[in-house]
């Protein structure tokens, strides 16, 4: 027989990991559709897509380039993002940001 005292805690840890849970999920969604710039202040494009880690703190983002030919998001780190007002800023260049690889969202 299971003791009362295992189920208790066993109840609490699966509420806090449903907390944690929806706090990432919120953090990502405040993130989501904010500009992102070069170090220039040249638009880069917007967050579309907040990756969380075990801690579930932001761990990596997915940007929209901005600009006429669309291509995939781009993937930076979190940690090098720094806020400024309601937008965020990566110490890259846009011709930086243009070369790096887009994030093929289809494969797996």
């Amino acid at each position: 027989m299971i003791k009362p005292r295992y189920l208790l805690a066993a109840g609490v840890a699966a509420g806090l990991m449903f907390a944690f849970a929806n706090l990432a999920s919120a953090q990502g969604a405040s993130l989501e559709g904010r500009e992102v710039r070069a170090a220039d202040g040249v638009v880069l494009g917007t967050i579309t897509k907040v990756i969380v880690g075990a801690d579930g703190g932001p761990l990596q983002i997915l940007v929209q380039p901005k600009g006429a030919r669309p291509t995939g998001p781009r993937s930076l780190p979190y940690k090098a993002l720094s806020a400024d007002g309601d937008r965020f800023v990566i110490p890259l260049s846009k011709a930086e940001f243009d070369s790096m690889p887009a994030v093929d969202l289809a494969a797996k």
